[in-house]
């Protein structure tokens, strides 16, 4: 413990999280802490370690806000929605602990992913923020900035080829400090080479901030938890999300990362399945939570 009532973890952290409406909420849970504990296990005792999750929500979804509401117990009718996880406020807005007979613990992060007008996306973490899909990117880090928060540009296949792999190289140079990221992510298969991007990234201050951006299959829920960083915070279990977003965004403290990547078969068939989403009609208005 150190003399200012924060004690000093490993903070075991998933970067890209979704949860989508096809997961059982306590099986996405009880998924995140297995992989987050499995990556961990060498590193340090359960007792020295934090595990978060970043959500990066889409414009149309807003989980948080249904995971706070009832942490601060304003359930609005969802106050069975976990049955065996239980929600805990912190003293922070952007912050929720999910926390299981007391000795498992998660600590959520409160996020945004916004789909840029050039066909990149940017994840903001650390704010309730709302943004609107199909803005110019430069707008959309531009704000990110200006809040002062990590703000990370993942990859996604065949998003960073040509015009566009020449953007990010270009909004690399122009954006690079502590608080910008490029994000590696679960979706990437293990036959695919570790993209250039994040070497040029490493060479110019950009880190590589991953996680595993489940897809909304309800099978994915399993692979929350395989891919982040391990990072040592001091931590403030009042103050969770600042614990760990003011390590991230001093630039000093190196980032571990640990990845477990998606099998071919798993990729293959994932990447049929978005097909066939995007090819079905949107949903009605008020389908998300």
């Amino acid at each position: 413990m150190t003399t200012n009532g924060t004690r000093d973890v490993c903070a075991v952290v998933d970067a890209h999280v979704h949860l989508h409406a096809c997961y059982d909420p306590d099986a996405f849970f009880d998924h995140a802490y297995f992989n987050l504990a499995h990556a961990a296990a060498r590193t340090a005792p359960a007792v020295m370690r934090a595990n978060y999750l970043f959500m990066t929500e889409c414009e149309s979804d807003d989980y948080f806000t249904r995971l706070h509401s009832i942490a601060v117990g304003r359930a609005n009718g969802h106050a069975d929605w976990l049955k065996r996880w239980k929600l805990r406020a912190t003293d922070e807005p952007e912050s929720v602990v999910v926390e299981e007979v007391g000795h498992r613990r998660l600590y959520v992060v409160a996020g945004r992913q916004v789909a840029c007008r050039e066909g990149l996306e940017v994840l903001i973490i650390g704010t309730r923020q709302k943004f609107r899909d199909g803005e110019r990117i430069r707008s959309v880090l531009d704000t990110a900035a200006a809040l002062g928060v990590p703000h990370v540009i993942p990859w996604g296949l065949g998003k960073w080829f040509f015009q566009r792999g020449k953007l990010l190289r270009e909004l690399m140079r122009e954006y690079r400090k502590p608080t910008l990221f490029l994000g590696d992510e679960g979706g990437r298969p293990g036959f695919w080479p570790y993209p250039s991007h994040f070497r040029e990234g490493a060479e110019m201050g950009v880190r590589d901030l991953p996680g595993t951006d489940p897809l909304p299959f309800p099978h994915d829920v399993s692979k929350v938890g395989r891919v982040g960083i391990r990072v040592p915070i001091a931590l403030d279990e009042q103050r969770p999300a600042h614990s760990l977003l003011r390590v991230l965004s001093d630039g000093r403290t190196p980032l571990d990362r640990f990845a477990r990547l998606e099998p071919p078969i798993m990729f293959v068939r994932n990447q049929f399945a978005m097909q066939l989403r995007k090819r079905r009609p949107p949903p009605p208005s008020g389908a998300h939570a």
